[in-house]
């Protein structure tokens, strides 16, 4: 998987969640359930953050 490359708003957005973003990163790379958003075009990584669980779609 290339370098994870954070925006601004989504360590705003994971901060203000509670989310550790070393966990959002284990999550991205090594999720066994995957999507494919058609309305959107992007990806979907689905796993567990802590007993959360948290859909993060990526590009």
């Amino acid at each position: 998987m290339p370098n994870i490359i954070w925006s601004d708003y989504l360590q705003y957005r994971a901060k203000l969640r509670g989310f550790e973003l070393a966990k959002i990163e284990e999550i991205l790379k090594y999720s066994g359930e995957r999507y494919y958003d058609t309305e959107t075009g992007r990806l979907i990584a689905v796993g567990k953050h802590d007993n959360r669980l948290v859909i993060i779609p990526y590009e």
